[in-house]
Protein backbone atom coordinates (compact mmCIF):
# COMPACT_ATOMS: atom_id res chain seq x y z
CA UNK A 1 0.00 0.00 0.00
CA UNK A 2 2.74 2.32 1.03
CA UNK A 3 4.85 1.33 -2.27
CA UNK A 4 1.84 1.91 -4.61
CA UNK A 5 0.88 5.45 -2.97
CA UNK A 6 4.73 6.38 -3.44
CA UNK A 7 4.45 5.39 -7.24
CA UNK A 8 1.15 7.23 -7.69
CA UNK A 9 2.50 10.49 -6.00
CA UNK A 10 5.50 10.06 -8.15
CA UNK A 11 3.63 9.78 -11.62
CA UNK A 12 1.63 13.33 -10.28
CA UNK A 13 5.21 14.97 -9.79
CA UNK A 14 6.30 13.28 -13.31
CA UNK A 15 2.93 14.96 -14.75
CA UNK A 16 3.36 18.27 -12.61
CA UNK A 17 7.22 18.94 -14.20
CA UNK A 18 6.04 18.87 -17.46
CA UNK A 19 4.37 22.34 -16.34
CA UNK A 20 6.89 23.73 -13.91
CA UNK A 21 8.72 26.11 -16.64
CA UNK A 22 12.39 26.76 -15.45
CA UNK A 23 12.63 24.95 -12.37
CA UNK A 24 11.69 22.14 -13.89
CA UNK A 25 15.60 20.58 -14.54
CA UNK A 26 16.92 21.46 -10.83
CA UNK A 27 13.62 19.53 -9.25
CA UNK A 28 13.75 16.59 -11.90
CA UNK A 29 16.88 16.15 -10.96
CA UNK A 30 16.95 16.18 -7.10
CA UNK A 31 13.96 14.02 -7.14
CA UNK A 32 14.32 11.63 -9.85
CA UNK A 33 16.94 9.21 -10.39
CA UNK A 34 17.58 7.11 -13.50
CA UNK A 35 17.08 3.08 -13.60
CA UNK A 36 18.66 0.45 -16.05
CA UNK A 37 16.66 -1.35 -18.45
CA UNK A 38 16.52 -4.12 -20.82
CA UNK A 39 17.12 -2.69 -23.82
CA UNK A 40 15.73 -5.65 -25.96
CA UNK A 41 12.19 -4.55 -24.76
CA UNK A 42 12.37 -1.17 -25.92
CA UNK A 43 12.79 0.17 -29.42
CA UNK A 44 13.12 3.32 -30.50
CA UNK A 45 11.03 4.42 -34.13
CA UNK A 46 11.10 7.16 -36.78
CA UNK A 47 7.57 7.57 -36.92
CA UNK A 48 6.11 9.21 -40.19
CA UNK A 49 3.50 11.81 -40.07
CA UNK A 50 2.20 14.78 -42.64
CA UNK A 51 3.96 13.32 -45.56
CA UNK A 52 7.74 13.02 -45.77
CA UNK A 53 7.96 14.13 -41.86
CA UNK A 54 8.87 11.58 -39.13
CA UNK A 55 8.89 11.94 -35.34
CA UNK A 56 10.23 9.96 -32.68
CA UNK A 57 8.09 7.06 -31.58
CA UNK A 58 9.34 4.36 -28.29
CA UNK A 59 7.56 1.39 -27.92
CA UNK A 60 8.02 -0.91 -24.65
CA UNK A 61 7.04 -4.71 -24.69
CA UNK A 62 5.31 -5.01 -21.27
CA UNK A 63 4.84 -8.40 -21.43
CA UNK A 64 4.88 -11.42 -23.60
CA UNK A 65 1.39 -12.01 -24.66
CA UNK A 66 1.76 -10.42 -28.00
CA UNK A 67 4.70 -9.01 -29.73
CA UNK A 68 4.29 -5.31 -29.79
CA UNK A 69 6.54 -4.65 -33.05
CA UNK A 70 8.79 -6.77 -35.57
CA UNK A 71 11.54 -5.74 -37.49
CA UNK A 72 12.35 -6.51 -41.34
CA UNK A 73 15.38 -5.62 -43.38
CA UNK A 74 18.79 -3.64 -42.50
CA UNK A 75 19.87 -0.30 -43.75
CA UNK A 76 17.12 0.58 -43.05
CA UNK A 77 15.72 -1.75 -40.80
CA UNK A 78 11.66 -1.11 -41.24
CA UNK A 79 9.17 -1.42 -37.89
CA UNK A 80 6.22 -2.90 -38.36
CA UNK A 81 4.32 -1.04 -35.00
CA UNK A 82 2.01 -4.39 -34.34
CA UNK A 83 -0.14 -2.65 -31.13
CA UNK A 84 -1.91 -1.30 -33.80
CA UNK A 85 -3.46 -3.84 -34.50
CA UNK A 86 -5.33 -4.44 -30.97
CA UNK A 87 -5.89 -3.37 -27.89
CA UNK A 88 -2.12 -3.24 -25.82
CA UNK A 89 -3.59 -1.92 -22.79
CA UNK A 90 -0.75 -3.86 -20.31
CA UNK A 91 0.78 -5.81 -23.16
CA UNK A 92 2.90 -2.69 -24.60
CA UNK A 93 3.36 1.08 -24.06
CA UNK A 94 4.45 3.67 -26.22
CA UNK A 95 5.47 7.38 -25.67
CA UNK A 96 4.98 9.99 -28.86
CA UNK A 97 5.77 13.69 -27.08
CA UNK A 98 8.28 14.71 -24.35
CA UNK A 99 5.53 14.04 -21.39
CA UNK A 100 6.93 10.31 -22.41
CA UNK A 101 10.59 10.90 -22.64
CA UNK A 102 13.10 13.71 -22.35
CA UNK A 103 17.11 13.72 -21.96
CA UNK A 104 19.28 12.94 -19.66
CA UNK A 105 22.68 13.51 -19.88
CA UNK A 106 25.57 13.26 -17.01
CA UNK A 107 23.35 12.27 -14.19
CA UNK A 108 21.07 15.65 -15.61
CA UNK A 109 17.24 15.53 -17.05
CA UNK A 110 17.74 18.49 -19.80
CA UNK A 111 13.84 17.82 -20.07
CA UNK A 112 12.18 21.12 -21.57
CA UNK A 113 15.60 22.56 -22.73
CA UNK A 114 16.32 20.23 -25.12
CA UNK A 115 13.56 19.22 -27.66
CA UNK A 116 13.96 15.72 -30.36
CA UNK A 117 13.76 16.31 -33.79
CA UNK A 118 14.19 13.74 -36.91
CA UNK A 119 15.89 15.19 -39.72
CA UNK A 120 16.99 14.01 -42.86
CA UNK A 121 20.11 14.30 -43.74
CA UNK A 122 22.70 12.22 -46.31
CA UNK A 123 20.19 9.72 -46.96
CA UNK A 124 19.34 8.68 -43.76
CA UNK A 125 17.10 10.00 -40.99
CA UNK A 126 18.95 11.35 -38.04
CA UNK A 127 17.87 11.18 -34.11
CA UNK A 128 19.06 15.10 -32.73
CA UNK A 129 18.32 16.59 -29.50
CA UNK A 130 18.28 20.18 -30.56
CA UNK A 131 18.88 23.36 -27.95
CA UNK A 132 15.43 25.08 -26.99
CA UNK A 133 16.89 27.93 -24.71
CA UNK A 134 20.68 28.36 -25.99
CA UNK A 135 20.07 28.45 -29.72
CA UNK A 136 24.50 28.36 -29.90
CA UNK A 137 24.54 24.94 -28.67
CA UNK A 138 25.08 22.50 -31.01
CA UNK A 139 22.97 19.59 -31.93
CA UNK A 140 23.54 16.43 -30.49
CA UNK A 141 23.29 13.42 -32.34
CA UNK A 142 21.76 10.40 -30.07
CA UNK A 143 20.87 7.65 -33.20
CA UNK A 144 20.65 7.42 -37.08
CA UNK A 145 18.13 5.01 -39.19
CA UNK A 146 21.46 3.79 -41.31
CA UNK A 147 19.19 4.38 -44.38
CA UNK A 148 15.87 6.08 -45.75
CA UNK A 149 12.26 5.15 -45.76
CA UNK A 150 9.26 6.89 -45.89
CA UNK A 151 7.63 4.47 -43.28
CA UNK A 152 8.37 3.40 -40.03
CA UNK A 153 12.32 2.56 -39.55
CA UNK A 154 14.25 1.57 -36.66
CA UNK A 155 16.72 3.91 -34.94
CA UNK A 156 20.37 2.73 -34.02
CA UNK A 157 21.85 4.39 -30.85
CA UNK A 158 25.17 6.30 -31.64
CA UNK A 159 28.04 5.40 -28.86
CA UNK A 160 27.30 5.73 -25.06
CA UNK A 161 23.57 6.38 -26.04
CA UNK A 162 20.58 4.17 -24.61
CA UNK A 163 17.62 4.54 -23.02
CA UNK A 164 16.64 4.29 -19.14
CA UNK A 165 13.86 4.97 -17.12
CA UNK A 166 13.39 7.83 -14.57
CA UNK A 167 12.80 6.23 -10.78
CA UNK A 168 11.61 7.58 -7.93
CA UNK A 169 13.20 6.02 -4.58
CA UNK A 170 14.70 3.22 -6.72
CA UNK A 171 10.88 2.21 -8.31
CA UNK A 172 10.52 2.88 -12.35
CA UNK A 173 7.52 5.69 -12.52
CA UNK A 174 7.06 4.91 -16.48
CA UNK A 175 8.87 8.05 -17.97
CA UNK A 176 11.53 7.39 -20.31
CA UNK A 177 15.03 9.26 -21.00
CA UNK A 178 17.21 8.99 -23.46
CA UNK A 179 20.74 9.02 -21.54
CA UNK A 180 24.21 9.75 -22.13
CA UNK A 181 26.93 9.28 -18.96
CA UNK A 182 28.86 12.02 -20.35
CA UNK A 183 28.05 15.90 -19.12
CA UNK A 184 26.67 18.41 -21.45
CA UNK A 185 30.18 20.48 -21.74
CA UNK A 186 31.71 17.21 -22.91
CA UNK A 187 29.02 16.44 -25.67
CA UNK A 188 29.04 19.99 -26.69
CA UNK A 189 32.63 19.98 -27.09
CA UNK A 190 32.60 16.11 -28.78
CA UNK A 191 29.63 18.27 -31.09
CA UNK A 192 31.68 21.09 -32.24
CA UNK A 193 34.41 19.18 -32.94
CA UNK A 194 32.99 16.86 -35.41
CA UNK A 195 31.38 19.53 -37.05
CA UNK A 196 32.87 20.34 -40.94
CA UNK A 197 35.20 22.99 -41.28
CA UNK A 198 35.16 24.32 -44.32
CA UNK A 199 38.24 26.23 -46.15
CA UNK A 200 38.47 28.47 -49.54
CA UNK A 201 40.46 26.84 -51.85
CA UNK A 202 43.74 28.36 -52.66
CA UNK A 203 45.03 28.17 -56.10
CA UNK A 204 48.23 25.90 -56.88
CA UNK A 205 51.44 27.15 -58.93
CA UNK A 206 50.88 24.97 -61.85
CA UNK A 207 53.34 22.50 -62.25
CA UNK A 208 55.14 21.12 -65.04
CA UNK A 209 53.56 18.87 -67.60
CA UNK A 210 54.46 15.54 -67.69
CA UNK A 211 54.76 13.17 -71.10
CA UNK A 212 55.15 9.76 -71.63
CA UNK A 213 57.58 8.88 -74.27
CA UNK A 214 56.51 5.23 -75.71
CA UNK A 215 59.68 4.80 -77.80
CA UNK A 216 61.71 4.63 -74.46
CA UNK A 217 60.04 2.19 -72.50
CA UNK A 218 57.26 4.23 -71.22
CA UNK A 219 60.11 6.51 -69.66
CA UNK A 220 58.32 9.95 -67.70
CA UNK A 221 59.63 13.03 -69.36
CA UNK A 222 58.77 16.04 -67.24
CA UNK A 223 58.69 19.47 -69.72
CA UNK A 224 59.67 22.09 -68.18
CA UNK A 225 57.29 25.16 -68.34
CA UNK A 226 57.82 27.90 -71.58
CA UNK A 227 58.94 31.69 -70.24
CA UNK A 228 57.51 33.81 -72.19
CA UNK A 229 59.39 37.07 -72.32
CA UNK A 230 56.90 40.48 -71.73
CA UNK A 231 57.05 42.03 -75.35
CA UNK A 232 57.39 45.67 -75.00
CA UNK A 233 55.71 48.06 -77.07
CA UNK A 234 56.63 51.77 -77.80
CA UNK A 235 53.71 54.22 -77.46
CA UNK A 236 52.22 55.21 -81.00
CA UNK A 237 53.20 59.30 -81.84
CA UNK A 238 50.65 60.92 -83.51
CA UNK A 239 52.05 63.66 -85.60
CA UNK A 240 50.72 67.35 -84.83
CA UNK A 241 48.15 68.92 -87.55
CA UNK A 242 49.05 72.53 -87.44
CA UNK A 243 45.95 74.83 -88.55
CA UNK A 244 45.88 76.36 -91.82
CA UNK A 245 47.48 80.00 -91.39
CA UNK A 246 45.02 82.47 -92.51
CA UNK A 247 45.60 84.37 -95.90
CA UNK A 248 44.73 87.95 -96.35
CA UNK A 249 41.79 88.86 -99.08
CA UNK A 250 43.54 90.25 -101.78
CA UNK A 251 42.42 93.39 -103.37
CA UNK A 252 40.15 93.45 -106.31
CA UNK A 253 41.49 94.54 -109.83
CA UNK A 254 40.01 97.62 -110.65
CA UNK A 255 39.08 97.17 -114.68
CA UNK A 256 39.42 100.71 -116.64
CA UNK A 257 36.61 101.34 -118.76
CA UNK A 258 36.89 101.83 -122.17
CA UNK A 259 36.79 105.06 -123.92
CA UNK A 260 33.95 105.24 -125.83
CA UNK A 261 33.84 106.87 -129.52
CA UNK A 262 32.85 109.80 -128.42
CA UNK A 263 35.80 110.39 -126.00
CA UNK A 264 38.27 109.26 -128.82
CA UNK A 265 37.16 111.73 -131.47
CA UNK A 266 36.74 114.38 -129.21
CA UNK A 267 39.29 113.74 -126.61
CA UNK A 268 36.53 113.59 -123.88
Amino acid sequence: MHTSLNLRLATLATFALGCLGQATPAIAQSMFGQQEIDQSRFVAVASPYGGNAHQLLIIKQLSNVRSCWSESGASPTVINPLLVEFDFTDICGRSTDSNGYSVRVGGEDLNWRYSFRVVKRDGDLHLIAAPNIDRSSPELLIARTRGYTAGFAKFYFEPGWRITERSYQGTSVGHIYLTNNQSIASLNATAIASRPVFTRPVAANPSSPIFVNPSSNNSVVTVAPISIAPISIAPISTPSVQAPRPVAPQPKKVQKRRSSWFQQWFGR
